[in-house]
């Protein structure tokens, strides 16, 4: 169970600890609660390796993320945040027939970090897990945008979007149904990044309005989502289902979550009413949206909103390609005279497009391009310094396989400033000299004419 101690590390203990070394040592505030239980009834609380090893026999489902208390699974009791997890339905008509390399490819496209687990269920379906590089503290105002990630994940993923929440319950890893399992970690500032970038995305210039992701955390829809009722019950659910339509989900998707929602209600509605407010919702000529009235009537929050047209698919509204970002990057390199020094995120504002200077690169596709261009000899990045306080100096290498033409003006579809020519098979040289910046690193590249 590598799998679970990678997870919680230093948050259980191997084995109960005896009453003299509490006493002598006290309760650590280091420690968390796991439950376990069996089809969500009679959990169970477990703070030791030991326990939890034995419990994996009979119980199916446990808590990714710890607690301080034993008796009380819910946000506001939450401990740690270990690990950020998504789970992915494919009962659903839009992920029907998904296999594992689907989860990958979704994992890439969304531009997300390797996960760190994958967990297979026995309805076919995923949980998908990112480890944190290191716990993080649950406050309150931590664990709200904690929430606002891992939706934005499941949107992006077309995952469930209402197993949302650090408290709640997935399927406990096991040999059987751990389906993939990698040594990748990522920060929660790198995924705080990433839901940044995904709303700038969303977001229309001169024209910021609710996106899917934004409606369904709206305080006023989450009021309604907790459950209503009777005598506001249908109203709610012809709104709720309009949400969901504005949302982009299709009619089966908010079907299946009204369906979810009924339960909380008091009492709940007949499956059939459900059926026929969704029905309703997404017929020809119905609504675009929910009525902004019937929400602030029926949560009693105020909500403003607009409705605007779905956002182009990832591969249009993407600025250039990553290798044209790529070539950006290097532009800014040539222009230093090979040398950058500063914070990774002072650096990657100074990132514009060649092409419209007023898009910026994005800090988090600034470090993987990065990573990439060191993997490849191109650059070199020293780090000095910790934190938020670090100090980034990334270099210009050129090797003896590699040559920049420099001021090469070749017209359109042709190279550019920032093309790489291989020695190999010719080319031109040209002379540049960086000795001024890094003298160990000073090079001469010569123009040659074929």
């Amino acid at each position: 169970m590598e799998v679970l101690r990678n997870l919680y590390r230093d948050q259980l203990t191997e084995a109960p600890k005896r009453a003299s070394q509490i006493e002598r040592t006290g309760y650590s505030k280091d420690l968390g609660w796991i439950f376990v239980c069996q089809e969500f009834t009679q959990p169970r609380a477990i703070r030791t390796y030991r326990s939890l090893f034995g419990a994996k026999e009979k119980y199916t489902y446990f808590t990714p993320n710890t607690f301080y208390r034993n008796d009380q699974r819910h946000a506001g009791s939450l401990r740690w945040l270990n690990a950020m997890v998504i789970d992915i339905d494919v009962k659903t008509t839009q992920n029907a027939g998904m296999i594992f390399p689907d989860v990958m490819d979704r994992v890439t496209s969304a531009g997300l970090p390797t996960p760190s687990l994958v967990v297979k269920t026995p309805s076919g379906g995923f949980h998908v897990y990112w480890y944190l590089k290191e716990p993080r503290r649950a406050f309150p105002k931590v664990v709200d945008h904690y929430k606002r990630v891992q939706r934005m994940i499941a949107e992006e993923m077309s995952a469930d979007v209402q197993a949302i929440g650090a408290e709640r319950w997935f399927r406990l890893p096991t040999e059987e149904n751990t389906i993939f399992r990698s040594a990748e970690r990522v920060s929660f500032d790198d995924l705080c990044d990433w839901l940044s970038e995904q709303q700038e995305n969303q977001s229309k210039k001169g024209n910021v309005a609710l996106g899917s992701t934004d409606l369904l955390s709206h305080p006023a829809i989450l009021k309604l989502l907790e459950g209503v009722e009777e005598g506001q019950r249908d109203n709610t659910c012809y709104t709720l289902a309009l949400v969901y339509k504005a949302a982009g989900y299709e009619e089966d998707q908010a079907l299946s979550s009204l369906y979810c929602w009924n339960e909380k209600n008091t009492p709940s509605l007949r499956q059939i009413e459900i059926k026929r407010k969704v029905k309703s919702a997404f017929k020809p000529g119905s609504p675009l949206g929910p009525s902004s009235y019937w929400i602030e009537m029926l949560s009693g929050i105020e909500f403003k909103y607009q409705i605007w047209e779905t956002a182009k698919s990832r591969e249009e509204r993407k600025y250039s390609h990553l290798t044209e970002w790529t070539e950006d990057i290097l532009i800014l390199l040539r222009q230093n005279k090979g040398y950058l020094c500063g914070s990774q995120r002072e650096l990657a504002k100074m990132v514009t497009s060649s092409v419209d200077s007023n898009k910026q690169l994005s800090y988090t596709s600034f470090k993987r391009l990065i990573e990439e261009l060191v993997d490849q000899g191109i650059v070199c990045k020293e780090v000095s310094g910790s934190g938020r306080g670090a100090i980034t100096i990334i270099r210009l290498v050129i090797n003896d396989k590699l040559i920049v033409l420099d001021n090469l003006r070749i017209k359109k579809n042709g190279l550019n400033s920032n093309t790489f020519i291989d020695t190999v098979v010719g080319g031109f040289f040209v002379s540049i000299t960086v000795s001024e910046i890094c003298p160990r690193d000073c090079l001469d590249i010569f123009r040659r004419g074929s």
